[in-house]
Formats: C-alpha cells, structure tokens, sequence
C-alpha cells in the first residue's frame, strides 16, 4: 500500500513500510496535509477576506508588537520539536506518538495594554500578528485604527474619546481566545475581531459566556453567530459582513437570473467547511428540474493541483457555469487547464477569490464572476496607504473600520456613560450596549450597516467582474446582489 502526504515546501512518497521520511504529522499522527491546506488556503487568506499568508510571507505590524516568531507563532516550537515532528512524521504505526503539543504551550497574546484611567471607553480589537493569518490581521487592525481615530478627532461619544486596547495574537484559536479573557478583565466595552472564522469563533465562546459584545468584520462560517450545538443565536456575537452560507445561495441566483444559466457544475474541496458550505447552498438554490435547471457536483482533494481529470467530466456535463468555492490559487490553476481542455463555461467563485494575483498566471478566455463582501469606496485605499505605507486588499480593512463604527452607534445610543458604568455598573452596560447595537442602523464606510436576528448584517453582496485584457486581467464592480 502507497499514500503519498503533501505538505509544503516538498512532498514525499510513502510505502508502508517506510521508517522515515521528511513530511510531518500532526499531533494526532496523522497526515498533515490537511492543516498545511488550512493554513495556506482558508478563505482566511490575507488575499481574501479570511486565510493564509503565502509562503514565507510575514506581515508587517504598524507598531511595536511585531515579533519573529516560528511560522505559527508559537512560543516552545524551537529545534527539539521541530525535530521530533520532522523525523517521527513517517514513523511506524507501532511508534509512539507525540503528546499533542498545544496542550504545553502558552497561548501567544504578543501585548496587554493597561486599561485607560483617563475616562475613555475601551474598545478591544483581536487580530493575528504572527502566522498564517497575519497578513489579513495586520490590515484588519489597521482599518480599525483608522476609525478610532476618526472617532476621536470627531470629539468622541457623548465627549468620551475611545482607547483602542489593542491585543495582537498568534494565529491559533487558543491565542485568540485567551486575548478575549484579557480583553474582558480589561474592562472593555465590546470587542473588534477576528478575521478569521476559527478565531472569531474562539472569542466568540468567551464574548457569550462573559456578556461582551464582538463584532467580527470578515468571518464568514455560518456558525459564528448561530451556536450550533444549542441551535440558538449568540446574542452578544454580531459580524459586518455576509455569511457563506448567504454567499453561496446569492451567488447561484446570480447564475441563474442574470447570467441565465440552466446548467451548473460545482468543483469545491473535500474537507474544507467553507467550500462545501458554498456549494451546498449553491446547489440548493440553483437546482430546479421543474425549471430545467439543474447541477452537478465534482470534488478534489486538499492541495490538488492537477484537476484535469475532473475538468474533463465537468466538460462532458457541458456547464454554462463551473462555480469554484476555494481559494484563488485553485481557481487560477483550474482556469489555466480547464482553457488548455477548451472549457467554456464561465466561471463563479466566492470571497476567496479576492487577491490581486487571481488568474496572473493564466485565467478564462472570458468573464469570470465572483461575490466579496463589499466593495471599498473610492480613496480608501490612498487613505490607507498614506496611514501604513502599505497597500490593503479586499475588505477587511474597511470591514474592520465599519466594526468599530458600528461598536460607536450602539454607544452613541446609550446616551451618556458615567464613570460608574466602567466600573461597578460595567456588566449592566455591556448589555444595553448589545441591545443598542442589535437595532443599530447607520451608513458606514461599506454602505448602510444594520443586523438581523442572529446578529449577521443585512447588506447586498458585491458581484465583481474578472476580465481579461492586454495587461493582465482588471476587476471591476458589476453589480450588487441582495439587500
């Protein structure tokens, strides 16, 4: 018997009897294929609104809290565990395995700002610094920086000026979720972040057990505001964006209305939430055989890269859509050979399609069409290059900036706070602040910005058009779908 385990920066072949081989194994002594797939192609990508810095990439934190840190940003992952996870990868079964080695480390919160004394309502933001979605978090951050001080030069709330506490992590949920522990003894009034699903999920547990307001600006897993153990909202846990789910039900009404679509194929990947959420409810939208329309589905393995077999069936299906719900790499690699096949369909994918590198190397001979979750205003990006020298991507940094403003409008509607509400009385004020934001109602900097029932915004999804020309391919706004 042969399996062959990815990983990055090699592969390797591995025969049953192999002793050893360099690849690595997760704490569980399984291949760790899948969590390099998680950590490189997430829809938390610093190029789309949630998943992974590209290799060896390392973000620059605007202040200074950056640290150089192992790729994951743990403290205790030098040489000896390095070595123990290189050559007990390949090891027999009969090997011992490694104890889980999160259960020995120290959750990685890189600062823990001193609440303010001066009579300024605190406000947390919990973004990654350091690991696979540094990037994404690093921009993040910046967004809601800027809004803080818009906020302040505008004379505050009710005269109050917000201190941004500021709690940069690693890109583990258990980072994230000790930050939420601090945030919350702080004496924060509601809590900014994360950018990604698995670490917003991982605030949002405390966020609810603590009575602690969070808004997340780029999380999109469905589960994030709707506990799905209990099957109840998460009251104190609210997003500025859409849900994948809604993404994907969108989207095939896209297909079907305004491109007049009555075939679809979906290509998405086995294991990955968000892609196969995305196609679920794609699928479920899209299909009507009593409307002639209907869909197939074909699949792939984490970090694939030859999907011509695939293509082929998808070709003999003969699409007038192919929706794509994974990361821009797959969409560029699967645009490049399904055009060398002759494929012709237009293709459709998600938020994880935003990167400007998507189809650099190759894309359709046509149009291609992908949702994000909003569309930045004009002069946004000069905005914030001028504040980072850095250029920002996608929304997350005006998603992050509308998080903070929509923390302002639920303040703003509470009235005055007096000393005693940030203090004593602070558990009361969390609450009316939760209420106050579940009916807030504002134009932000992404558009109008009010939540439904489970706390996700009720907002249009952006289409983008991808099309190609001399110099590349150029993405414009096409039109809005949805509220």
């Amino acid at each position: 018997m042969t399996f062959v385990a990815r990983t990055l920066p090699f592969a390797c072949v591995l025969p049953s009897t192999s002793t050893v081989c360099p690849t690595f194994r997760t704490e569980n002594g399984i291949d760790a294929g899948a969590r390099v797939k998680e950590a490189n192609k997430r829809n938390d990508s610093p190029f789309s609104a949630e998943g992974a810095d590209p290799p060896g990439a390392r973000a620059r934190l605007a202040s200074k809290t950056m640290r150089f840190l192992p790729a994951d940003g743990r403290r205790g992952l030098g040489l000896p565990l390095g070595a123990a996870l290189f050559f007990g990868a390949c090891a027999p079964s009969a090997a011992p395995r490694l104890p889980a080695a999160e259960s020995r480390l120290e959750p990685l919160v890189l600062a823990r700002p001193e609440p303010p004394r001066d009579g300024r309502l605190p406000l947390a933001a919990i973004f990654p610094a350091v690991g696979r979605h540094a990037l994404s978090g690093v921009q993040s951050l910046n967004g809601a920086r800027l809004a803080v001080d818009d906020v302040n030069r505008a004379g505050g709330v009710h005269g109050r000026r917000l201190a941004l506490l500021e709690y940069p992590t690693g890109s583990y949920f258990l980072d994230a979720r000790q930050a939420a522990v601090l945030a919350a003894e702080a004496g924060a009034l509601a809590i900014v972040g994360a950018n990604s699903s698995d670490l917003s999920m991982a605030i949002a547990e405390q966020a609810e057990a603590r009575g602690l307001v969070q808004v997340s600006n780029v999380s999109t897993a469905q589960d994030l505001t709707l506990d799905p153990v209990t099957g109840r909202d998460r009251a104190f846990v609210f997003r500025v964006c859409s849900s994948d789910v809604v993404m994907g039900t969108r989207l095939a009404t896209f297909a079907r209305d305004t491109l007049g679509a009555r075939r679809a194929a979906v290509l998405y990947e086995v294991g990955r939430t968000y892609s196969a959420r995305l196609a679920r409810s794609f699928v479920e939208r899209f299909r009507d055989p009593a409307g002639s329309r209907v869909v197939a589905e074909f699949f792939y393995l984490a970090l694939e890269t030859d999907f011509r077999s695939q293509l082929r069936r998808v070709q003999a299906f003969a699409p007038d859509v192919l929706f794509l719900p994974g990361s821009f790499t797959d969409a560029t690699l699967i645009a490049r050979q399904g055009r060398a096949l002759g494929l012709g369909a237009t293709l459709l994918g998600a938020d994880a399609w935003s990167s400007p590198l998507l189809f650099k190397r190759g894309g359709p001979a046509g149009p291609a069409y992908f949702l994000d979750l909003c569309w930045p205003p004009a002069g946004f990006g000069e905005r914030y290059r001028e504040a980072f020298g850095q250029s920002t991507q996608g929304c997350r940094a005006a998603l992050a900036y509308d998080a903070v403003r929509a923390v302002v409008a639920g303040l703003q509607a509470l009235g005055p706070l007096r000393n005693e509400d940030l203090e004593s009385a602070l558990p009361a004020s969390r609450r009316r602040l939760r209420d106050a934001l579940a009916k807030a109602d504002f134009m932000g900097l992404t558009g109008r910005v009010r939540f439904d029932r489970v706390g996700d915004r009720r907002t249009g999804t952006a289409v983008l058009a991808v099309e190609p020309g001399p110099d590349g391919p150029r993405t414009r706004l096409q039109s809005w779908v949805g509220e």
